[in-house]
């Protein structure tokens, strides 16, 4: 099957995320170093000692870090961003802002404008990569949309018929009995006999052998009715005292 015609060849959207991501690596890796050196310097200048000098831009950055990646995956999965996220993003990024700033602010407003070009950076790339995630993921839903309207499956409506067996309960041992000998008369079954029958369900051998006379009665149908016959006239018919008669008569 042909994949539908979203207006856009997929190659070239391939390419342009390739190279977004690209960008955005080497940009948060610039910002990330400038923006770590002037957090670093700012925090020496404010009396902490360099061991503890290290963390500050760490724990700042790796906020805006975290948070990014949290927000990037609710883009791809299509959930919503929790608060916490954009708080911790806004909140990492003034505060880097504000760190940077504070760093070149000795140095008039040339200075306090490139000591903020690092987080403005970032945050501007990170903005522009999530709207090619959203976009991207819009494009996808509706060329699934398409798929969908053009694969619309009809329903076709087909019969099935139905066997319920239902299962017949004796009402004494009499019935028992007769619905015992009419499943051995079933094929592949053994024709089961009056004794046995009678041993099964507590029954006389002559209440037995009256039930499998009756079966095989009823097994066997209705009797047909004899069609009497006619006696031609002229035919002698013997009397009851032995002498002959002529006549017609009914034969049985």
């Amino acid at each position: 099957m042909t994949p539908p015609d979203t207006g856009t060849p997929r190659l070239g959207d391939h390419v342009i995320r390739g190279f977004a991501v690209i960008i955005l690596l080497g940009v948060a890796a610039a910002a990330g170093y400038v923006s770590y050196h002037h957090f670093f310097a700012l925090s020496i200048a404010l009396g902490e000692h360099r061991d503890m000098a290290v963390l500050y831009p760490a724990m700042s950055d790796g906020v805006i870090v975290m948070a990014s990646l949290v927000m990037v995956y609710c883009s791809r999965r299509g959930m919503p961003v929790p608060l916490l996220a954009k708080v911790a993003l806004g909140g990492g990024g003034a505060v880097t802002l504000v760190a940077n700033v504070a760093n070149g602010w000795d140095g008039g407003t040339g200075s306090r404008l490139l000591s903020a070009l690092a987080p403005v950076a970032f945050v501007g790339a990170y903005e522009l990569l999530m709207w090619i995630v959203r976009t991207s993921r819009k494009t996808v839903q509706r060329v699934a949309e398409v798929v969908a309207e053009q694969h619309v499956c009809q329903p076709i409506e087909v019969p099935v018929e139905v066997v319920q067996v239902v299962t017949v309960l004796p009402v004494d041992r009499y019935e028992a009995a007769r619905l015992t000998f009419e499943e051995s008369l079933q094929p592949g079954n053994k024709r089961i006999g009056r004794r046995p029958l009678a041993n099964r369900w507590g029954l006389e051998q002559r209440e037995a052998e009256e039930i499998i006379a009756e079966v095989e009665r009823d097994l066997s149908g209705p009797a047909v009715p004899t069609v009497p016959q006619l006696v031609p006239a002229g035919a002698a018919v013997p009397s009851l005292n032995g002498s002959s008669t002529t006549g017609t008569a009914v034969a049985p």
